[in-house]
């Protein structure tokens, strides 16, 4: 950081603006900004970047205008440095703040869903408690009731078993209810 007298207008110099502009002689209070608005642009830039630097300088500029009555003329450089040093640390809480909040893109894309876990997890119970629930039952009727699940004519394993399509139907239907019965159990 450069060193005050690098960076804040002449002592006397701003004594008179203050005054000038107090005093509301034409064009004080602009001379002023402009005199002093330099200097927190100077003062910030370094360490905040000059798009940051222009908006805390706004900032600052602002609380010096409303404050302008009752700033003593004397002592305005250091109300003036006060106000810039105010700035400087807020604008470095709401960078360290940002910081906090937002990571690096490379470590989100590593963080797995917890949507997609869940959904693993729920098809896996899904499955397990299907495969229970089909466990019981005969092998042929275990065909029967996958049979909508394979990419086949539907008729052709009830053909080869001489069974009645509503026998099926009803088989299906007793399968379904385990099956609702053993998921509800699970919840």
């Amino acid at each position: 950081m450069r060193s005050p007298r690098d960076v804040w207008p002449d002592e006397e110099a701003l004594v008179h603006l203050v005054r000038d502009a107090q005093g509301g002689r034409p064009g004080a209070l602009d001379a002023l900004l402009v005199k002093v608005r330099r200097s927190f642009i100077a003062y910030l830039a370094p360490i905040l970047g000059r798009d940051d630097a222009e908006d805390a300088a706004q900032l600052a500029l602002l609380s010096i205008m409303r404050a302008l009555p009752r700033i003593d003329a004397d002592r305005a450089l250091s109300y003036v440095i006060a106000v810039a040093r105010n700035r400087m640390g807020k604008a470095r809480r709401r960078l360290a703040l940002a910081q906090r909040r937002f990571g690096s893109l490379d470590l989100a894309l590593a963080v797995e869903s917890p949507a997609a876990a869940d959904r693993d997890a729920d098809y896996h119970e899904l499955a397990r408690a299907l495969r229970a629930s089909l466990a019981t039952l005969p092998p042929d009727r275990q065909d029967l009731l996958l049979e909508p699940l394979r990419p086949v004519n539907p008729s052709t394993p009830v053909a080869g078993q001489h069974v009645h399509p509503a026998t099926v139907r009803t088989w299906r239907k007793r399968a379904r209810a385990r099956l609702r019965a053993a998921l509800a159990s699970r919840r």
